[in-house]
This record gives C-alpha cells, sequence and structure tokens, in this order.
C-alpha cells in the first residue's frame, strides 16, 4: 500500500526533460569546400523548428566562410533560401 505524501511535501518525480528546436545556427568554416557539409547539417538543425513555426529556412553568408541559417517566414515552409554573395551549398 502507497503512502501519501506528507502535507507540504511533494512526490519525487522524474526532471523535466525539455526538447528546444534550434530556430538558427551560426555557421564557420575555414575552407571553402567544407562550406556545404557543414550548411547541410545547420540546415537539419534548424529544420525542426521551421517545421514547427510554418516557415522555410534562410541561409545567409555575412562574410567570408560565415553564415547564419535559421527559421525564416519570408521563406514558404519547405523551402531553403539562399542569399548574400556566393552563398553556398
Amino acid at each position: 500500500m502507497a503512502r501519501p505524501a506528507r502535507a507540504g511535501s511533494m512526490p519525487a518525480a522524474e526532471p523535466a526533460k525539455e526538447t528546444r528546436c534550434t530556430g538558427m545556427v551560426e555557421v564557420r568554416v575555414r575552407e571553402p569546400q567544407e562550406a556545404s557539409a557543414a550548411l547541410a547539417d545547420a540546415v537539419r538543425m534548424v529544420e525542426e523548428a521551421a517545421n514547427r513555426y510554418g516557415t522555410g529556412i534562410m541561409v545567409t553568408e555575412v562574410g567570408e566562410g560565415s553564415y547564419v541559417v535559421r527559421a525564416h517566414p519570408a521563406v514558404p515552409h519547405g523551402l531553403v533560401r539562399q542569399q548574400g554573395k556566393g552563398a553556398a551549398p
């Protein structure tokens, strides 16, 4: 027979497991040939947030070898758009 919790106490419970989806990832690469794989990984990381909010994904080149990948409301859901000079992949 289980004993009731005493007044003012809570029964022990597992810690809440919070899952967060990343809505933005910064990518920096040293070699241009690394960009395609790094950006593909970043798009996969942002995909959950984009699906959750019904947006697409924007890949923006912000400098040489530096990109921002984020869920963006200006991009239709299910699409990946690139902007900036020479945005790869």
